[in-house]
């Protein structure tokens, strides 16, 4: 090899070119139809997995994102469900379970008896105990059941499952949902017991008719606690999970008793039961109360307690709060006292009354022990016990008396009964007449008050001020506005039947008052006291005044207008009938218990001429006290101590012959008795009328009546209206005692108000 040959790099030889002329004459091969079809196959494959790796990395990644943001089922240590609120009477018995839209009563799992338990587990989750939240062998056996009857008839969540759907999620059926459920399952099973698991099922699902948790169920369905159920009335719930409205007995008897039939048939295949038992249970024959059943017993009483308690304490606390109300309510009592009412006023339909209202209550302690608002609670819900304002006519003269009382009148001072004009403005004058338009003269105040005279209770009110009674009736527990004008002593101003009861009440208690309630206490649903209305008397009234009332008082039962009102026992009381004959009243009471009954009519009518409180209402006053108290000791009224007596004669109000005809033995306030004798004739005893059952107010007209200053208690001339009036009544006359002169005694009286001085 020369030099050149070896140091000469040369490139490896090209192969030959191939002619031109060759590589032009070959034709490119032509692709076939099916060669066409797989490259585009095969390029739309490869872009559709493209756009699934991205979908379900975005699935993925949103999936893993919305789990984030699940609750955290931690949260159930806290979480209180919406429990309904119980209502019980004095004795502890039920009378109202009160809920929004949740009728829920949670009880603890050791309660709920293994019968409940295991039909539950046998027709929901049979395999409970095994699984951990989701359970893959119920997925795939109901996909085949589903599939073998071209339906979906079985489901496959676990009780976890259904429990976090019912806690946590939206129950619209959705492919996020069902993850979001499997994944919350797993967590509680995570954090949970089974037992606690089962417990706030139990609590938590839906059984029909506003029924939430097993003991709203069995109350519903079967009227009693879930610890008394049977093995056949819990296979009977257990069956109504699968379709509460749908399978309810109250709604498909027939569906229910087959889905009974079913429960009873897995729970021996669970091994839960033998097939005797189950057999032994289907046989049972089951009772339904009615879900109706459970609704407000004594609904005007439990309705207005209801309302209070919201009114207190808020709609959420009451309806879903689980509360345990004792209500001052006795159950036998108002019950009896509807009935009683019910059939008063259809008694009295005659007198064209369509409509009354009772309210008792017990002194000693302010405990409302019956409320009647109506005689059809499903046909008016209006309670007129405590919604109802009417004017109580002559029943709230004893505040116009008591009023006097603490001013130094006595029951033996006397006051004339004769027609007078008070002036009540500006040229204006008010002329109050008698029921029967006579006048019977001289009387002392304790026959005024048994004969119900209007003209007497008109001058004591005019005389002690009008502001000074509205005091003393709110003192005793009246709330609503009196009206201050010269008619008020007749009971013009409007006032309720429970604030009646509240103040008589007070009256019965002597002058010891506690409000009227209806309640005794409560408890939260944890058992923790949240009110506690224990008697706590608080002084409102001098005892003395209350007690020469209340020793007048009697004298209106005894041989007054309210001798229909008799009952044996000692009590106190007085007719009311209102001057347009449009509402009757009588309002009494016993040392144990002060009751008012109104009638009239929801429309305001007038009633017949001849019904009074006396004759009409009276009698129930009567009926009932007896029932209320047919268990409890007669007891005494407490007497007067700073008193005396004294014989006067019944027309000058002085000291007389002892064989004086016109004579009586009356009571003074110690100090304002008479003490001068003058002789008086001896004359024949004239015959009394006999007294009237009741004398209501005639008609009046106040127009722009003001409060004017007391009159003095010795005869003032009051000045005459113009001729133009018909007649001019003359000037009154106070007769008091001779001793009795207006400095003896407004000097021993409590010192008036300035206005009324």
């Amino acid at each position: 090899m020369s030099t050149k040959q070896r140091g000469t790099a040369t490139a490896p030889p090209r192969p030959p070119a191939t002619p031109p002329n060759k590589r032009q004459s070959a034709p490119a091969p032509k692709r076939s139809r099916r060669d066409t079809v797989h490259m585009v196959t095969g390029r739309l494959l490869l872009l559709m997995f493209a756009v699934t790796v991205s979908l379900i990395a975005g699935c993925v990644g949103g999936l893993a994102l919305s789990l984030s943001k699940l609750p955290d089922v931690g949260s159930l240590q806290k979480y209180v469900p919406p429990e309904t609120t119980k209502i019980f009477d004095a004795h502890g018995k039920l009378i109202a379970n009160v809920h929004g839209e949740e009728n829920r009563v949670v009880i603890p799992l050791h309660d709920i008896p293994k019968s409940v338990q295991h039909a539950v587990i046998a027709m929901e989750d049979t395999d409970f105990y095994y699984h951990y939240g989701v359970n893959p062998k119920g997925i795939t056996r109901a996909v085949l059941v589903n599939v073998a009857e071209g339906a979906s008839v079985e489901g496959a969540s676990t009780l976890t499952q259904q429990l976090a759907k019912n806690l946590f999620l939206e129950p619209a059926k959705s492919l996020p949902r069902k993850i979001s459920e499997a994944w919350l399952a797993i967590q509680i099973e995570h954090h949970y017991s089974k037992a606690q698991i089962l417990e706030m099922y139990l609590n938590q699902v839906y059984w029909g008719h506003n029924a939430y948790g097993i003991e709203a169920a069995s109350l519903n369905y079967f009227g009693k606690s879930t610890r008394k159920l049977t093995l056949a009335e819990s296979a009977m719930l257990a069956g109504i999970l699968r379709g509460p409205e749908a399978y309810s007995p109250y709604r498909n008897p027939t569906g229910a008793k087959h889905l009974q039939k079913l429960v009873l048939e897995r729970m021996v295949v669970a091994g839960f039961i033998q097939p005797k038992q189950a057999r032994e249970a289907e046989k049972q024959v089951l009772h339904y109360p009615g879900s109706s059943s459970y609704a407000y017993k004594v609904p005007y009483f439990t309705a207005h307690l209801i309302a209070d308690l919201i009114k207190r304490y808020g709609e959420n606390m009451v309806l879903k709060g689980g509360l345990r109300v004792q209500s001052t309510l006795d159950l036998d009592l108002q019950e009896k006292a509807e009935t009683m009412l019910r059939e008063a006023v259809a008694r009295n339909i005659v007198y064209n009354i369509h409509q009354g209202a009772l309210v008792a209550v017990d002194p000693r302690t302010g405990f409302v022990r019956a409320l009647v608002g109506g005689t059809d609670f499903k046909k008016y819900k209006f309670n007129r016990a405590v919604q109802a304002l009417r004017p109580p006519g002559s029943t709230f003269k004893p505040f116009v008396y008591l009023t006097a009382l603490s001013a130094g009148f006595s029951p033996g001072s006397v006051i004339v009964d004769e027609p007078i004009s008070l002036p009540s403005g500006p040229g204006v004058y008010y002329s109050p007449s008698n029921y029967d338009h006579s006048f019977r003269g001289a009387l002392t105040m304790r026959q005024a008050l048994e004969k119900s005279v209007n003209i007497v209770a008109v001058k004591l009110g005019y005389n002690v001020g009008v502001k000074r009674v509205i005091r003393t009736a709110h003192e005793l527990g009246l709330t609503s506005k009196l009206g201050e004008n010269l008619s008020l002593p007749l009971g013009t101003s409007e006032v309720t039947p429970f604030e009646m009861a509240d103040a008589y009440a007070t009256i019965a208690n002597d002058g010891m008052r506690n409000p009227a309630t209806m309640v005794i206490k409560i408890q939260d649903r944890n058992g923790r006291i949240i009110e506690d209305n224990r008697p706590k008397p608080k002084r409102v009234y001098d005892a003395e005044p209350i007690r020469l009332l209340v020793n007048m008082m009697q004298g209106v039962i005894n041989h007054g207008t309210g001798t229909a009102a008799q009952i044996d026992r000692p009590a106190a009381g007085k007719t009311g009938t209102t001057s347009d004959a449009r509402d009757v009243w009588f309002a009494g009471f016993t040392p144990d218990m002060a009751c008012v009954v109104w009638m009239g009519n929801d429309n305001n009518s007038r009633l017949a001429y001849s019904s009074t409180g006396g004759t009409v209402v009276a009698p129930l006053w009567a009926q009932f006290m007896r029932y209320a108290l047919r268990n409890t000791k007669p007891h005494a009224f407490k007497e007067p101590g700073n008193v005396t007596t004294a014989t006067i004669n019944r027309h000058t109000g002085q000291l007389t012959n002892p064989l004086d005809r016109e004579g009586v033995t009356e009571t003074f306030q110690r100090g304002h008795e008479p003490k001068s004798f003058e002789p008086v004739e001896v004359a024949p005893r004239r015959r009394e009328p006999k007294p009237t059952a009741e004398e209501p107010i005639a008609p009046i007209e106040v127009p722009q009546e003001r409060p004017v200053a007391p009159i003095q208690m010795r005869p003032v001339p009051v000045a005459r209206p113009k001729p133009a009036a018909k007649r001019t009544a003359p000037p009154m006359e106070l007769i008091v005692t001779p001793q009795q002169t207006d400095e003896t005694l407004l000097e021993a009286a409590p010192e008036l108000p300035p206005e009324n001085r």
